[in-house]
């Protein structure tokens, strides 16, 4: 017999009788929508209970768990997710350019994202090919790509289509349901290091404990508030964010690091306009060494390998 009815009532009590889904509730009820043994409807109801009372770390390390069962990894360095995209305001989606800097430096980097049709938003998805990012429909070409290029991009449908479906929800619902934090910690490439961005307060902490409860054996990611919620960060603020390693999650603050003195590009591949390249280097630098700091533990050293990575890329770029 299905677990999912049971877990409907487990979320949806009255307000003394609820409760969050344990982690082995969490991965069975999962394991059974993939497996075909539960509807959409009975699940789309399950996660909209979730979210009204907002998930928890066990919930989503379960819904996590029972996904990476069914996805084949593959090695890289560097896990990046792209779901959120950026509002039209923030700019283009200048992290991806990060991205393919640390592959160019010797990173191997799988990026996988969704790009949703109905949300007014600025997508990575969207300029692969102008940074010559290959987008990937099957893990087994993710592992040829990233061999020859050291990134590639890989959509959700290609390793978990059923979390695509769900996302889908909030367009029928006008709900978001807690899929949109567990596609950011399925990690189909198995990658050592990864980058965490959101929006929510609370979300930061809660992304790093999930990645510390599924990734304990040899796993580092930062967690931090992105721009618009995406895996960019903001060098503008200062803030607080958490990473979590095999030893647990630990909390740092970062100090703005936005410089006004910095090398730009001439020609920028995103068609940045000539007032805003300031901002797109600041981004880029940062985002990278979010993401260096990972595997350096050290911001200032992060901050440091970054702007060198940074200053080459412009210099090669411009002289051309």
């Amino acid at each position: 017999m299905s677990i999912i009815q049971e877990c409907i009532r487990t979320v949806g009590r009255g307000e003394r009788g609820r409760a969050p889904l344990n982690y082995k509730q969490a991965f069975q009820v999962m394991t059974e929508y993939l497996n075909g043994d539960v509807g959409d409807d009975q699940m789309a109801m399950l996660l909209m209970l979730i979210r009204v009372q907002n998930e928890t770390q066990q919930e989503i390390a379960g819904f996590v768990r029972a996904f990476q069962a069914f996805i084949p990894q593959v090695s890289c360095d560097v896990d990046w997710p792209l779901y959120a995209g950026k509002r039209l305001s923030a700019g283009k989606p200048w992290h991806l350019l990060a991205a393919r800097l640390l592959a160019d430096n010797g990173l191997s980097v799988l990026l996988h994202g969704y790009k949703d049709p109905e949300a007014e938003r600025e997508h990575a998805e969207t300029y692969l090919a102008t940074l010559n990012i290959t987008r990937c429909e099957t893990l087994a070409n993710v592992r040829d790509v990233l061999a020859q290029e050291k990134i590639a991009y890989l959509p959700l449908h290609a390793f978990a289509p059923q979390a695509q479906t769900m996302i889908g929800w909030k367009n029928r619902y006008g709900l978001r349901t807690p899929i949109n934090t567990v596609v950011r910690a399925l990690n189909p490439g198995g990658g050592r290091f990864g980058i965490r961005g959101s929006f929510h307060p609370g979300f930061q902490k809660l992304h790093a404990e999930i990645e510390y409860e599924v990734g304990k054996t040899a796993h580092a990611v930062i967690s931090f508030k992105g721009q618009s919620g995406e895996s960019e960060y903001n060098p503008k603020v200062s803030q607080t964010v958490w990473l979590s390693t095999p030893d647990g999650v630990q909390e740092h603050y970062w100090p703005a690091c936005y410089q006004e003195n910095v090398d730009t590009l001439s020609d920028c591949p995103f068609g940045t306009p000539d007032e805003d390249k300031v901002a797109m280097a600041n981004s880029v630098i940062a985002t990278m060494a979010a993401v260096l700091f990972t595997r350096e533990q050290d911001w200032d050293k992060a901050l440091n390998i970054a702007n060198g990575y940074w200053q080459q890329y412009v210099q090669k770029a411009n002289r051309t």
